[in-house]
């Protein structure tokens, strides 16, 4: 699954740009950002969250985390690849 702080239509647009996506999105919108205080990803001053990708495992533990800050870019292919590796690990 996928979490932000976007609204849904954000995420619709988001899925869409990506030709449609496979996994939910959900919203951490009320409180919002609670979830992304949690990993330490919510940027207080800013109201925002750092553009961050954290990859769960099934029994709950952090197999990669990785902070592109706000106004980077992340690889898609490149995220895929650890997800798939979490996934058969």
């Amino acid at each position: 699954m996928g979490v932000s702080i976007d609204s849904r239509f954000s995420h619709d647009n988001w899925a869409k740009s990506c030709g449609g996506v496979s996994f939910p999105l959900l919203q951490d919108f009320h409180p919002k950002g609670d979830m992304a205080k949690k990993y330490g990803v919510f940027l207080e001053d800013k109201g925002i969250t750092d553009r961050a990708t954290v990859i769960i495992d099934k029994q709950g533990v952090v197999r990669y985390a990785k902070s592109v800050t706000p106004a980077g870019e992340r690889n898609p292919k490149d995220l895929l690849a650890e997800a798939q590796k979490v996934n058969k690990g």
